[in-house]
């Protein structure tokens, strides 16, 4: 759900600006990937990532040197200057009167549709509408915030911070059990990871299960005045305090794992990112679906729904990959991809000799079960070791982009 000018920012949530005057260098062949001109005008967003600043420009992250930050701000505007030497650099400028917007180049040209939900917005407005998007749409892959935050007893850690029980019993009412996993259980999660969004754009109501929802509640509760601790401060705080700490930390209690406020905005942004991502890829003609399936008992699942456009003589192709992580079996990574409504293929990655071993033994006893629900199993990979890196299975291209700023 997108709403104002820096589309779902929270309260308390700003973003630094480089000190007016100072030049930014950027490399050429980044300039001309960008398609700089020399004298233009563009719009970012500075955020911070780790304690360490990172411009957004066009969907490029641009590493931003800490001693040029200054005071704060929503958005940033930037002169584009071609140095004497024939180098290229960017230089903080005010925000362009109201009347000159049209003149300024858009953040990206995929990133300029006709927004027809926000047709009476200020034109002021709209830029800001732009960064945000791009910030979730062109988010950079990486280790998922969200599966470190749903790791079992991380999030618990954070939630008895703050006094609201109703946030604990929802937390506790999205947990899944390894143990008592049914199918029942698992449609419940996904209909809650769809969002709120698209429930109530079918006039249903909301799920009490929704992750995003969740997280929101917990940020706005943190940032509430009786907590008594600024957002800003455990962002940049280095040492974490003994009740909200950080994860990964060499030095953190395996019996009293938390998380900062600040890993707790990154989950949300993943999320938010995900939504954005499906949304874009519905507009080209294709399916992606990403959630994570926390268990009260067990590490928390990661799952990818994808499925590519294919020619008209072509069976649909489902791609389902699901990762997981234990101390007992180590990660896995599966692959499935469902051709049709029958056919199965399957490819496992395990990095623990044993495991592998033990899926080759039960892989008939596997398509003995698909067969009973009328699916045919065709092949079963089976790979001792780490699944290679694949390149992106998405690429956002901005076409048939809107926005629903009144979900």
């Amino acid at each position: 759900m997108i709403t104002g000018a820096d589309a779902l920012g929270l309260p308390a949530r700003v973003n630094p600006l480089l000190l007016e005057g100072n030049l930014l260098p950027i490399e050429t062949p980044i300039a001309k990937e960008l398609q700089l001109r020399d004298g233009q005008v563009v719009q970012a967003t500075l955020r911070l990532n780790g304690g360490q600043p990172e411009l957004m420009l066009r969907g490029r992250i641009i590493n931003t040197p800490v001693m040029m930050l200054g005071h704060l701000a929503p958005t940033v505007w930037m002169k584009v200057v071609q140095t004497p030497q024939g180098g290229w650099a960017l230089q903080p400028t005010n925000e362009p009167p109201t009347a000159a917007l049209q003149a300024v180049t858009p953040l990206s040209p995929p990133m300029t549709p006709s927004l027809s939900q926000v047709a009476n917005m200020p034109p002021a407005l709209l830029p800001a509408v732009y960064s945000r998007m791009a910030n979730l749409l062109f988010r950079p892959p990486g280790p998922s915030d969200v599966a470190q935050l749903f790791r079992p007893g991380t999030l618990d850690a954070l939630l008895k911070t703050i006094a609201r029980p109703d946030l604990q019993a929802q937390w506790r009412g999205m947990q899944l059990s390894m143990a008592q996993i049914t199918p029942e259980a698992l449609s419940r999660a996904l209909a809650n990871a769809l969002g709120a969004e698209v429930w109530l754009s079918r006039g249903q109501p909301a799920p009490t299960g929704d992750p995003k929802l969740l997280l929101r509640k917990a940020i706005l509760a943190l940032q509430s005045p009786d907590k008594g601790a600024s957002p800003l401060r455990m962002l940049q705080d280095d040492e974490p305090d003994d009740t909200i700490q950080a994860l990964g930390s060499d030095n953190k209690r395996k019996d009293s794992p938390g998380a900062t406020f600040a890993q707790l905005q990154h989950a949300f942004d993943e999320l938010e990112s995900a939504q954005v991502q499906a949304v874009q890829a519905q507009a080209q003609r294709e399916v992606l679906f990403r959630m994570t399936l926390p268990f009260v008992d067990a590490e928390p699942v990661e799952l990818v729904f994808r499925r590519e456009p294919r020619n008209s003589d072509q069976l649909p192709l489902l791609t389902v990959n699901v990762h997981s992580r234990s101390e007992l079996y180590g990660p896995v990574w599966l692959k499935t991809q469902l051709e049709g409504s029958q056919h199965i293929d399957l490819t496992m990655w395990a990095e623990k000799a044993d495991v592998a071993s033990s899926a080759r033994l039960r892989s008939s006893e596997l398509g003995q079960q698909l067969r009973q629900a009328g699916l045919t199993m065709r092949s079963f990979q089976i790979v001792h070791g780490a699944r290679p890196e694949a390149p992106a299975d998405f690429i956002p291209t901005g076409r048939g982009l809107v926005v629903d700023m009144s979900a």
